[in-house]
């Protein structure tokens, strides 16, 4: 018997564990499974609720905390002595008549793109307070339901995961596009999510003047930033800038505070940036002052495509063609599939959010 069972057997455990395989079937890292270790916890401090045919977690919170969407973006507060309810699996009938009895201020966490525990939240009138989007890009949908509270105002743009923004000259990127032969070889990009090292990019702006230093290093890791600590990384234009005018002209039409400009390459035959967030970045955003993620298709098929999944978990495929001008927020799961022959390569530019900007993305 290990501590962590707390006192509970093994395959009782394992046993429990299988009656969340409904839960579990919506999670996107090991993390977010509710396993064998999380179950023994939860009995022990008497949060899990087990029925015959249904099963759910009940938190009572001993201090008020925060509910953010994102690391950094406050959507409510959760006070002391409220009920959180999360976890659901099982019947829909049984958890529907427990929730319903419990007399507390009550908030319930639910998967966004679970439409039944969606439809359970609506049919016992609790209030839709936001989403809550993990750094794996798993989404939840949070409710309340008790004393009447005023919940925070978002910024439409924190809504936002797509949009088209505009279109530009196609002589300019055409014009860019003729001079793609003349890059020299694309960095491999570090993501986790790269797979198959079909994702690669190059530096027109980015921390050195080294066009094959793709990095951001307030993203990297703990270790990498001890292994670089003696490095000096500011923001500065690469000796690839110079080339392209063009770039620099579309740049200047975004906004005046440029930061990363990059080419990034999505292989062929299905060349793969899989389903995930870019939560690293506290700076991202589409709000006043953050840091908006620009896509330009320089190079593209119809078979590139992005599917970029909102805050109420509904996908949207989307095929950015060349000339249009896209606003992405990557901190809401994203992926990208180019399934053609032909590479896909887009300009993309890191630009802060100034009025004009911002209008355009919640006009």
């Amino acid at each position: 018997m290990k501590d962590w069972q707390h006192g509970f057997d093994l395959d009782y455990l394992k046993s429990v564990e299988q009656q969340f395989s409904d839960y579990n079937a919506y999670t996107l890292s090991p993390f977010a499974k509710f396993k064998k270790n999380n179950i023994a916890e939860s009995l022990h401090k008497k949060n899990l609720i087990l029925l015959d045919d249904a099963r759910y977690e009940k938190i009572t919170s001993k201090v008020t905390s925060k509910i953010t969407m994102y690391s950094n973006v406050v959507i409510a507060e959760k006070k002391k002595g409220d009920v959180t309810v999360g976890k659901l699996s099982g019947n829909i009938n049984s958890l529907k008549n427990e929730i319903e009895k419990i007399p507390q201020d009550t908030w319930l966490y639910v998967w966004a793109e679970n439409e039944q525990h969606i439809k359970l939240a609506e049919e016992l009138s609790f209030i839709r307070v936001g989403a809550k989007i993990t750094t794996y890009g798993e989404i939840f949908t949070i409710y309340y339901k008790g004393t009447p509270r005023k919940f925070n105002v978002v910024d439409a743009a924190e809504e936002l995961s797509i949009k088209k923004i505009k279109d530009v000259d196609i002589n300019i990127v055409e014009s860019i596009h003729d001079k793609l032969k003349t890059l020299p070889e694309f960095t491999n990009h570090y993501s986790n999510y790269n797979k198959d090292n079909s994702w690669s990019a190059l530096s027109l702006r980015g921390y050195t003047d080294d066009p094959s230093f793709i990095t951001k290093p307030i993203e990297m890791n703990k270790k990498w930033k001890e292994e670089h600590r003696k490095e000096n990384f500011e923001m500065q234009d690469t000796s690839l800038y110079e080339y392209f005018p063009e770039v620099k002209s579309f740049c200047n039409s975004l906004g005046n505070k440029i930061h990363r400009v990059r080419f990034m390459k999505l292989k062929t035959n299905g060349g793969e940036l899989e389903r995930h967030t870019d939560q690293v970045d506290p700076d991202s955003g589409g709000s006043l002052g953050k840091l908006a993620r620009i896509h330009l298709p320089i190079k593209t098929n119809l078979e590139a495509n992005f599917t970029v999944w909102n805050t109420k978990g509904v996908p949207q495929k989307i095929h950015m063609s060349k000339g249009e001008v896209w606003f992405l927020d990557t901190r809401k799961p994203h992926q990208a599939i180019n399934k053609g022959s032909e590479e896909r390569i887009h300009l993309v530019v890191d630009v802060i959010v100034d009025r004009s900007l911002h209008e355009s993305l919640i006009g």
